[in-house]
């Protein structure tokens, strides 16, 4: 059946025709006269749409009808979900800890924190005015409903984290994240670091203790944070006291490592300054290997090695113009170990640059103190010499400046260069010694150069993903709080590696953002409470094809679900014009 005008006398009257066959022959029947056009107006007709409503699911609505009462973001939860089951976390956190008890929000509630850390870091309370601004299926569960006071809220997420961090339960995913890393690349090499990560206000916490500061307030109590990668997936973490000392740490670790995820032999990639050596012989004595950059100073074995003339090295890396970016060249073996100078021609602009900086902000202090001298503000030789030491005891001075003075209080400077000569011959070069044989050249190089890749997650945890401020301080919440953290880098990083092998130039940052543009619009239309899915651009639909999400829905399910999103009911969006 379908509505039909037919003029008449004159006159236009809406008729409900039905096509029906006499006879072999097809023919209209008129089944309702519903009268002249110019009586019935829009509102009589669009009453009786109302009217009609009841008997399909096709929503026969006039525009003014339809309300849009919420844009909730869509698109970076949707990807992170993906990729958190695809990894198998789903799964893992309901083998390795169990069914959750009391307000425990269980593997869900793991999910929304690390979720929140990789999309917009908010502390547990501020969960309580995040969640309700973003969608996902599974957080419509009615243990998800926002009560009045956010303190029972974040109470929730609190007794989550003990769920997580319970026994053995960290250790037991550490183990599954491992052996699925081993499913994607080939694991032989382990990437450390530590960082210091700070607390602010009173502390408690007794593994938040005073020492060495990289970056960050002096004063501030801190623990340190160890992270291992494996190929730029984070497969385990740790926390040592704030004041214990970086290279009694690498052993401990390396143990752990080995024994937890069931490997016969690592190949530890790290700087001179996290190990000693009798931590490579340590390492040595074990089997297992080391790749090391040494000390460019106060270090006999380097020195001869970085003023060897660039012509012996050769180029190992270009840009896309095919312009040299890294040399390399091997020395002769001694001990066993090999040993590869490695000269960046960018890195040794850049010190250069730098050194040029430096040099400027000496002189400058310099001409000053040789002002005052003159105009007699400094008379006595001892208190000039000690002004020129304190300027030139900063950033290594004396490698750039000489100065004289004389027992009578005469003052003179003057650059040093054989000092600046050598800083030139060392710019852009560094040392690396290995244990190991069957590498290539280019291999061991490389392979440090992936130890970058802690370094920037280290700047993902604390820029983007915000390890700090710590606002925890029972050891569990905090030890479960850098967990969380580290899942999220986890979920960063394989978006990264999906996106690199979709072929498209985009950061995981960036992909991230651009996704906030799908959006999850809730709308009234009628009687119904409907979601709708935003349209993504080509751009978005190739970011959500490499993750594996090749059609979105356009209208969303309410309540918890495990499977894909599926529509409760077709949808027409039909008026009278």
């Amino acid at each position: 059946m379908y509505p039909k005008l037919v003029k008449a006398k004159g006159l236009t009257y809406l008729r409900l025709i039905e096509r029906v066959k006499v006879n072999n022959k097809w023919g209209d029947r008129v089944v309702a006269n519903l009268g002249r056009q110019d009586i019935l107006g829009r509102e009589a007709l669009g009453n009786l749409l109302k009217k009609l409503r009841r008997f399909t699911d096709e929503v026969l609505v006039t525009p003014e009808e339809i309300e849009s009462r919420q844009a909730k973001d869509y698109g970076p939860l949707l990807v992170g979900k993906k990729l958190w089951e695809e990894i198998g976390l789903a799964q893992w956190l309901g083998e390795c800890c169990g069914k959750s008890k009391g307000v425990s929000l269980g593997e869900p509630g793991v999910l929304a924190m690390a979720l929140n850390r990789l999309v917009a870091p908010k502390s547990k309370l501020a969960l309580y005015h995040w969640m309700p601004s973003v969608y996902l299926a599974q957080w419509q569960d009615k243990k998800f409903e926002v009560p009045d006071d956010p303190d029972v809220y974040a109470e929730r997420f609190y007794q989550t984290m003990d769920w997580l961090i319970q026994g053995k339960n960290k250790e037991k995913i550490e183990e599954r994240i491992a052996a699925w890393a081993r499913t994607l690349f080939p694991v032989q090499v382990a990437l450390y670091d530590l960082t210091n990560v700070q607390f602010e206000g009173w502390q408690e916490l007794k593994q938040a203790r005073h020492g060495y500061v990289r970056l960050g307030k002096k004063n501030h109590k801190q623990v340190l944070l160890g992270l291992v990668l494996i190929e730029g997936m984070p497969v385990a973490s740790q926390l040592f006291r704030g004041n214990r000392a970086e290279k009694t740490t690498l052993l401990w670790i390396k143990d752990k490592v080995k024994k937890q995820f069931n490997m016969d032999r690592l190949i530890f990639v790290c700087d001179r300054g996290m190990i000693s050596e009798d931590s490579l012989k340590a390492i040595e004595s074990k089997q297992d290997g080391y790749i090391v950059a040494l000390k460019r100073r106060r270090c006999e074995e380097v020195s001869p090695l970085l003023l060897e003339d660039t012509s012996k090295f050769s180029v190992i890396q270009q840009d896309r113009q095919g312009k040299p970016t890294l040399w390399a060249w091997e020395a002769p073996a001694e001990e066993s170990k090999r040993r590869i100078v490695v000269w960046n021609p960018i890195k040794a602009e850049e010190e250069k640059d730098k050194r040029g900086r430096v040099i400027k902000e000496f002189e400058e202090d310099l001409q000053h103190l040789e002002s005052r001298v003159k105009r007699g503000e400094l008379k006595k030789a001892q208190a000039i010499v000690a002004a020129a030491e304190r300027i030139l005891v900063q950033k290594h001075g004396k490698r750039y400046f000489r100065y004289q003075c004389d027992k009578e209080g005469s003052f003179e400077f003057g650059p040093n260069e054989e000092g600046r000569a050598l800083e030139e011959r060392l710019d852009g070069k560094f040392v690396i010694k290995t244990t190991e044989t069957s590498f290539s050249l280019k291999d061991i190089v490389f392979k440090y150069k992936d130890l970058m890749e802690v370094e920037d997650s280290f700047r993902e945890l604390k820029d983007f993903i915000r390890v700090a401020p710590v606002r925890h301080w029972r050891y569990r919440r905090v030890k479960a709080h850098f967990f969380i953290c580290v899942l999220a880098l986890l979920l960063e990083r394989y978006l990264r590696e999906k996106l690199k092998k979709a072929g498209l130039e985009l950061s995981a940052r960036e992909a991230l953002e651009r996704l906030k543009n799908i959006k999850v619009v809730e709308n009234r239309v009628g009687h119904l409470n409907l979601k709708y899915v935003t349209t993504p651009t080509q751009e978005l639909d190739k970011i959500l094809a490499a993750c594996g999400i090749f059609k979105l829905p356009r209208i969303l399910s309410d309540g918890y679900s495990k499977g894909n999103h599926q529509p409760t009911r077709k949808l027409a969006l039909k008026w009278l014009k």
